[in-house]
């Protein structure tokens, strides 16, 4: 990808099956090398934008640019259904990771934070297609996503989603790093290309031009939208009513500064002893008289 500018793509539109892939048991369209402007979204494109990607759509009296096609954002979309039937009961982690491959695919910048890699020639098609690319995050955004997906568990096993998503890793050795990697591994059965997910650290400068994707993220105990509610307690921590700290015992009673049990205690000792004593005179003088 020699130009790395706001407002350019990337890739565009689709080239057909991956040639690299000789057994491909998913049917998916790789990209078309097009390191070109973005494109105007309008009709169906844009309304299908707003609803697989609002986080690009831009308002009614702004232009919305992108770096997909109405096909791209279809297959997209399907993508995304299956990985939000996974992560259903965490809206903010499901449109989380939505995000990721809706920056990837469609972001009007998308230059900034991709760099093409491995392009190769399909049979059928002219173009360049695709095959293996650099994408470009920054650290926070990486850590924030990972970190409101990592607590979803899955309703028919009682297990973490992440561990599905992560390979031989599993949820309890998962990280920011090994889940991305694991979305772009084409040996994973899925993934229709190979994406080398490059973690900037915060502060960092990426250089060549590239500016790391640093995109909103939801945590987990966020609703992403007034029609969805935040994560369960159950998926989320954070999104558990906070603890009832119990009342503080009251007060030891006192008499000045003094145990106020102990001077009763102490006083009624000694009306007890006085009666006592005062009995036992009264008896003595009875019996002398």
């Amino acid at each position: 990808t020699p130009t790395h500018r706001a407002g350019y793509c990337a890739f565009y539109g689709e080239c057909g099956p991956n040639p690299d892939l000789k057994a491909w048991n998913v049917s998916s369209q790789v990209p078309c090398l097009s390191n070109t402007p973005a494109r105007v979204a309008t009709g169906t494109l844009l309304s299908l934008l707003r609803s697989v990607c609002p986080d690009l759509a831009r308002g009614d009296s702004e232009t919305t640019k992108v770096c997909c096609t109405y096909e791209q954002l279809r297959a997209l979309q399907l993508s995304v259904a299956i990985s939000g039937a996974v992560l259903a009961r965490c809206p903010s982690c499901a449109r989380n990771f939505a995000s990721i491959y809706c920056h990837n695919t469609c972001s009007p910048d998308q230059s900034l934070f991709i760099n093409v890699t491995r392009v190769a020639k399909p049979k059928a098609e002219q173009s360049m297609a695709v095959v293996e690319y650099q994408s470009f995050y920054r650290q926070r955004f990486a850590d924030e996503a990972f970190a409101s997906c990592r607590g979803v568990r899955l309703p028919a096993t009682g297990g973490f989603a992440i561990s599905t998503m992560c390979g031989r890793y599993g949820a309890q050795f998962c990280t920011p790093q090994r889940w991305l990697d694991f979305q772009g591994d084409t040996s994973n059965g899925l993934a229709p290309l190979d994406i080398d997910f490059q973690l900037v650290p915060n502060g960092t400068v990426a250089g060549d031009g590239i500016e790391p994707l640093d995109a909103r993220v939801w945590r987990c105990a966020e609703a992403p939208s007034a029609q969805e509610e935040p994560c369960s307690c159950q998926d989320c921590a954070a999104a558990c009513p906070p603890l009832v700290p119990p009342t503080d015992p009251p007060p030891p009673f006192r008499l000045g500064e003094a145990d106020g049990v102990l001077v009763i205690c102490i006083l009624v000792f000694a009306v007890l002893a006085i009666v006592f004593l005062v009995a036992l005179l009264c008896q003595r003088g009875s019996k002398a008289a």
